[in-house]
């Protein structure tokens, strides 16, 4: 008797563990169950916040959409996103004791810093220094930067040179509009952003046809507004930095008196990252 009741005790025993293994199994794989089905429900939701947040940054429903938002927009719906700079000594960064200080190497920065899905963001800098409109148009300039693909121009038209050298205001508009004609032929998809170089200590100084800067600026803005091209007079706006700073205009200038220095570079990313905000 004894022995048969150790069996029973034996068997139960087992019935218990085997029942119990089952049941935690049970457990074990239910509980992975919801957890899988959990992470599935966060993963359906990300997505449909993800397409929520792209059908609201999409450019042909925001027709006065800020650029920051239009780049998100881009680096949402591909694999990187390009930005070309073409321009003269303000673009390529004269006057900055670094790339890094110029105005173009700030806003890189700044532009990834404020959206964390611009990390693919890729600067591509075509500033010539000491280029003219008609240098930029005669050295194939411009289909370098049609050649970059970009989503997003910066163009920063070659005043300062234009005056420098004493090119005709009709040259220069010409230029201009060749150089526009000659990006939004070949890249129609394409946003472009035309700035003013950056205001200069002789600025009504005459070249050798009478001319001063704010003449090619006027007769650069006479053309741009005709053709509603998007555009940003940086001369005007770091000036009106200057006045909320109470600083000089010396106080931004190199010796030359003509290229800013990193404080230049500084207050003139001050200024392009407000436009980049605004709609």
């Amino acid at each position: 008797m004894r022995k048969y009741g150790l069996i029973i005790i034996a068997v139960i025993c087992l019935s218990v563990l085997v029942l119990g293994h089952q049941h935690w199994k049970n457990v074990s794989e239910a509980t992975g169950v919801e957890a899988r089905e959990a992470a599935a429900k966060v993963k359906e939701k990300e997505k449909e916040e993800r397409e929520a947040l792209i059908h609201s940054l999409k450019p042909k429903n925001n027709k006065q959409q800020p650029l920051i938002d239009y780049l998100h927009y881009k680096s949402l719906t591909q694999d990187r996103v390009i930005v070309s700079l073409v321009g003269s000594n303000g673009t390529s960064g004269t006057g900055a004791s670094n790339s890094t200080y110029s105005w173009a190497g700030r806003l890189e920065k700044s532009l990834r810093a404020d959206r964390d899905d611009l990390d693919t963001l890729i600067f591509i800098n075509h500033g010539h220094e000491g280029y003219s409109t008609e240098d930029l148009l005669e050295g194939n300039k411009i289909e370098a930067v049609i050649q970059d693909d970009p989503d997003l121009i910066i163009f920063e038209n070659s005043l300062i040179n234009n005056h420098y050298q004493s090119l005709s205001l009709e040259q220069t508009q010409k230029d201009l509009e060749s150089i526009m004609t000659k990006l939004q032929k070949e890249l129609p998809n394409a946003k472009i952003l035309i700035i003013s170089p950056n205001p200069v200590a002789n600025g009504k100084t005459e070249n050798s046809l009478g001319l001063n800067y704010l003449d090619y600026i006027q007769a650069s803005e006479q053309v741009i507004k005709s053709n509603k091209w998007t555009y940003m007079n940086s001369k005007e706006e770091i000036e009106k930095k200057l006045k909320e700073k109470n600083m000089r205009l010396a106080d931004i200038l190199t010796n030359d008196n003509i290229h800013p220095n990193d404080q230049g570079h500084y207050i003139w990313f001050e200024v392009m990252r407000e436009y980049f905000k605004l709609k």
